[in-house]
């Protein structure tokens, strides 16, 4: 990976790097705001919660599968990037930053020659008050979420990957410092030297969590495997303290059976010598765009990736096809949105020590 050294091209070192937290030293922000830390007990019919705790030494499915989250491969240790690291997933909190923003917008320009006319029909201040309130009202709660949409893509990070390292049995999750220094000034535009916290692969607990969405209408299940990380019991506790929650891939790709597959892949690669990638499968499908083209071959089938989105995703291609007078339009602007967050993301720097540890990088998707 080009940025994972902590040397730069000319051979001068970069800025002195936080050191590799150990398992236990790290307490994730979001757990520090949580007040559920003690576990669910998992239930098979749970719609909602955990649907299944998973053994290490216990198989979970016998079909493996890595499911293309996999993005580098090194002699005993592979690297899963987050799901806002995916080459197909940049853009989208832009879309929707430029979605809620048009609307906003659109508001805006109506609200004075609506409240105009209101006073015109004489309908009275009260009315134009609620006008003026539900604007406000939309304001406030949309300020949020394009805040958040906006920093997911604009000047992000190349990726904050997990990387499974059986030579060590260690699992190394890394992420943006903490501290929010690389968000500050000028750092903003620069490489980002990652933090890193580490931890035993035979302390994780892996598990099968499932979430109920609904849209009114419809009811869905979002399926997410994650690996529970906690401190060993103090004398006198059940369980220890909860230090991380690591979500492994992207829950928008993943299902029912697809959890397992998952699972069954990295638990033989950690403790039966797996391969990096089961037999059949390939690495991580999208390479990082070049240019505007690519993009839109990236996000969608109306692209340079036609026959590849054919070949793998029939279905896709078909339901695109036929909603054309929508799925076109929304194509362009995810792949114009994808090009602008490529354009401006930000390189990464691994901790040394990490780099050190895996080695150089057998096979990787770019």
């Amino acid at each position: 990976m080009q940025a994972e050294s902590g040397v730069d091209k000319s051979g001068r070192h970069q800025r002195q790097q936080p050191a590799l937290l150990k398992h236990g030293e790290h307490v994730a922000p979001e757990v520090v705001l949580s007040a559920h830390t003690q576990p669910a007990t998992p239930h098979r019919d749970a719609m909602h919660g955990v649907l299944t705790r998973f053994s290490r030494n216990r198989r979970a499915s016998d079909t493996p599968s890595a499911s293309g989250l996999v993005w580098a491969v090194y002699p005993d240790a592979i690297q899963l990037n987050d799901a806002a690291g995916s080459p197909q997933m940049r853009g989208a909190g832009l879309m929707v930053f430029v979605c809620i923003a048009s609307v906003l917008v659109w508001i805006a320009t109506r609200l004075p020659s609506t409240i105009a006319l209101e006073i015109e029909l004489g309908i009275g201040i009260g009315t134009v008050a609620v006008y003026g309130f539900l604007f406000l009202f939309l304001w406030y709660f949309a300020r949020p979420w394009l805040v958040t949409a906006w920093k997911l893509d604009m000047f992000a990070a190349e990726s904050q990957p997990t990387i499974f390292d059986r030579k060590h049995r260690k699992v190394y999750q890394l992420f943006t410092p903490l501290d929010g220094s690389a968000d500050r000034g000028v750092n903003r535009f620069k490489p980002i030297q990652l933090q890193g916290a580490e931890y035993d692969w035979d302390r994780l607990t892996a598990e099968h969590r499932v979430e109920l969405v609904t849209s009114g209408q419809t009811v869905s299940r979002i399926h997410r495997l994650v690996l529970v990380a906690r401190d060993d019991p103090q004398p006198g506790e059940k369980h220890g303290r909860l230090l991380e929650e690591i979500n492994v891939g992207n829950s928008m790709g993943l299902g029912e059976n697809s959890v397992p597959m998952l699972w069954e892949h990295l638990r033989r690669f950690m403790e039966e010598r797996g391969p990096g990638v089961p037999q059949g499968e390939a690495l991580q499908a999208f390479a990082r765009p070049k240019n505007l083209w690519q993009s839109l071959g990236v996000v969608g089938p109306f692209g340079p990736r036609f026959k590849d989105w054919r070949r793998d995703s029939r279905f896709v291609v078909i339901v695109a096809l036929i909603c054309l007078p929508i799925t076109l339009p929304m194509n362009l602007l995810w792949g114009v949105c994808n090009w602008i967050s490529h354009l401006t993301m930000r390189k990464t720097v691994w901790p040394q020590v990490v780099h050190e540890r895996v080695g150089e990088a057998l096979h990787q998707a770019q």
